[in-house]
């Protein structure tokens, strides 16, 4: 209601020729609800005031300094997060990287069990002969023979004529009795049956091995070999009526001796030792255990459960074996 007055106050005091102008500085200083003086009623028995319309358009004012900066607003909060969205196509591989540093070596592994023992090789060409071994001790004396019958008695000859009686003389001193010589003269003769029983039979020991072809002799050893090929008993069988018996090696140079034979007919031999009386426990024909063995690697081991006997190769080395199976012949004298 105050701006009525106000205008009618402007249209007294001011020329028409600035009348546009100033009406249009007071619009722009109006507040935005408030009307102009030409939009509002004419006042109760005036006259209506013209629109401006046909004024001239006033000069431009200067232009006013900026506005300082509004208050920045502040950052809302984030929203929710979206759906996953589908898988993209793999991209290109990449190239290879560097190779990596050598890493240190692993721990040594668990030896692997032992194989099975190969096949026998190839005979080798037989080597020069060995230098003869030293001279065995002799060995023990043999006991003493027994006593032989005694001798018959020869014919009773005839009565001699009766001599003279003699003169009584002085009774002499009583003789000394002979048994002691005759128990000396007794055990000298059983010494020397003895040994000539042992020269007997030492005789027909080398009597007997010279019939078998080839040989080898080791102190009073003789190992011999007909070259044939029998089971163990009958390779036992055969030896026994030789008057021998299967080797019983007890040293390195009487295996030695074995394994020539062996190489020359490129075959194994039976050894007289079994385990028949307890499983691993190896013992020669008189009961005795093994003063001296040479087994191969992983050997004695009974394979298939039924290997009691034990045979040499010609490289010198035993394994035990069935002894139902052939292999070649040798005797010991």
């Amino acid at each position: 209601m105050l701006l009525l007055p106000l205008s009618v106050l402007l249209l007294l005091t001011q020329p028409w020729r600035s009348l546009g102008a100033e009406m249009t500085f007071y619009s722009q200083k109006t507040l935005a609800n408030a009307c102009t003086l030409v939009m509002c009623s004419p006042p109760e028995g005036g006259l209506p005031g013209r629109d401006g319309r046909d004024g001239r358009e006033g000069p431009r004012g200067e232009k006013g300094d900026p506005g300082s900066p509004g208050l920045a607003g502040q950052a809302g909060m984030p929203g929710p997060a979206g759906p996953t969205g589908p898988k993209g196509d793999n991209g290109s591989a990449g190239e290879p990287g560097l190779k990596g540093d050598t890493g240190p070596p692993g721990p040594t592994g668990m030896p692997g069990p032992a194989g099975r023992e190969g096949p026998s090789g190839r005979q080798g060409s037989t080597g020069p002969p060995g230098t003869p071994g030293p001279k065995g001790e002799p060995g023990p004396k043999g006991p003493a023979g027994a006593i032989g019958p005694q001798g018959s008695s020869g014919a009773r000859g005839p009565p001699g004529l009766k001599g003279d009686r003699g003169t009584p003389g002085e009774r002499g001193a009583k003789g000394e009795s002979g048994l002691a010589e005759v128990n000396a003269l007794r055990q000298r003769v059983g010494t020397l049956e003895g040994q000539l029983q042992s020269l007997q039979n030492a005789f027909s020991q080398y009597k007997k091995a010279v019939l078998f072809p080839d040989g080898r002799s080791v102190g009073e050893k003789i190992f011999k070999t007909a070259g044939s090929e029998k089971t163990f008993q009958d390779a036992q069988q055969v030896c026994t009526q030789a008057g021998g018996q299967l080797p019983s090696p007890r040293s390195a140079a009487e295996n030695e001796a074995l394994t020539q034979l062996a190489t020359a007919q490129n075959k194994a031999a039976f050894l007289s030792m079994t385990d028949t009386r307890k499983e691993g426990t190896f013992i020669y024909p008189t009961g005795e255990p093994l003063v001296y063995s040479n087994w191969a690697p992983q050997e004695p081991n009974n394979d298939g459960g039924s290997e009691n006997c034990v045979e040499i190769f010609p490289n010198g080395k035993w394994n035990d074996k069935v002894c139902g199976e052939q292999r070649l012949v040798i005797c010991e004298f």
